[in-house]
């Protein structure tokens, strides 16, 4: 099989810190704006993103930025209150990648990488 990867030539991708400074450009890319989650960390703010699941209709990829502990949660929540059927946790993030019209990559020390879509699709890489 081969792919014509072309279309995406004309993408960029943004490099940031992992922290507070990167909610509006995550927000932008997985088309959905972050809000305070109604818990904290302390005085710290936990950040969450709702994503709807275009693969399981009726659920929502819910993405949790924990900034002070440098951590990122994501879950599958299902319309109909269901147990998770995933749930993935990627620690020691540093950096947020957005690339343009494809994902949001958050880095890990030690090189691996949790990988976010608008579409509600999250993947690890190790």
């Amino acid at each position: 099989m081969v792919t014509d990867y072309g279309h995406l030539d004309h993408k960029h991708s943004t490099r940031l810190p992992f922290g507070e400074t990167a909610l509006s450009a995550i927000s932008a890319e997985l088309g959905v704006n972050a809000c305070a989650a109604a818990y904290r960390l302390g005085d710290n703010t936990i950040w969450e993103f709702h994503v709807p699941t275009k693969w399981l209709p009726g659920a929502t990829l819910l993405v949790v930025l924990w900034p002070t502990l440098s951590r990122v949660d994501a879950r599958v929540v299902l319309g109909d209150g269901g147990p998770t059927p995933l749930a993935v946790t990627a620690k020691q993030v540093h950096t947020v990648e957005v690339y343009e019209g494809v994902e949001v990559m958050f880095r890990r020390r030690g090189g691996s990488v949790m990988f976010v879509t608008r579409n509600g699709h999250v993947a690890m890489a190790d």
